[in-house]
């Protein structure tokens, strides 16, 4: 039998050196190495987590808001006193960190210039004053902030549709009207819509008998004369009612605010 001998198999130097220096799995074929499935690598970049972001972060400036907490744009701030008066300057996060952030935020209310270049010569009249600027920021409850928002978001009453009334019965006496009338034009002045009532039930009232027709019409002739000595004063709506009974009377003075 024919012995072949087998020699050891020799290399190059340039693989002998890719064979120490590469990293093993770098020493395999591409067709040999493991594949991840495009759908376990879809897998990975979704779990790739770092946690939710703290929500305080991101409450800064929005289009119908005001600029607050991490929305300032600065790293350091001045915060007004409760007695108006500016604090310091101090860092953003730690004025952050000093405040509950639960019931409390920053509100930047404006800016100025900051203190440390407060000295350097200023701007010539007409032009930009370039100098360093601070924001100047208050401390704010939310609940307050809240409140005071919904109750500026009502529309506000027109003081023209808040009428009053003022009482009077046929029969009374000189000095109890005065005041009464006196307090007529006062409603008028403000703007306000009156209504002279006589008789009403609450109150009781004289019975017809007890007025005469002359002494009934030349109260309601005196009524209208002193709505009159307001500036604009007029009937708005027809009297409602009879003479010497229960009646109203409905005035108005357009134009009128001490509001």
């Amino acid at each position: 039998m024919k012995v072949i001998a087998h020699s050891p198999q020799l290399i190059s130097a340039a693989e002998a050196l890719r064979l120490v220096f590469l990293p093993r799995w770098r020493q395999h074929p591409p067709c040999l190495r493991k594949s991840v499935p495009l759908r376990d690598q879809h897998l990975n970049l979704q779990h790739r987590n770092y946690g939710p972001r703290n929500k305080a972060s991101t409450a800064g400036p929005s289009n119908d808001g005001p600029i607050r907490d991490e929305g300032i744009r600065a790293s350091e701030i001045q915060i007004v006193g409760q007695d108006n008066s500016l604090q310091p300057p101090a860092s953003l996060r730690g004025s952050l960190a000093s405040i509950d952030r639960s019931t409390q935020f920053l509100m930047q209310v404006g800016e100025k210039v900051h203190p440390r270049f407060a000295d350097a010569p200023g701007p010539d009249e007409g032009q930009r004053d370039d100098r360093p600027k601070i924001p100047v920021c208050k401390i704010v409850d939310k609940l307050s902030y809240r409140q005071a928002k919904i109750a500026k978001a009502k529309p506000k009453k027109n003081p023209s549709t808040l009428s009053k009334e003022v009482e009077l019965n046929w029969t009374i006496g000189p000095h109890d009207l005065d005041h009464r009338l006196k307090k007529m034009r006062e409603f008028l002045k403000d703007g306000r819509r009156v209504e002279v009532v006589f008789g009403k039930k609450r109150r009781g009232w004289m019975q017809r008998k007890d007025v005469t027709e002359g002494k009934a019409k030349g109260l309601l002739e005196m009524i209208r004369d002193q709505a009159a000595t307001v500036e604009g004063s007029k009937e708005w709506k027809a009297l409602e009612g009879e003479e010497g009974g229960e009646m109203r009377m409905f005035f108005e003075a357009k134009g009128n605010k001490s509001k």
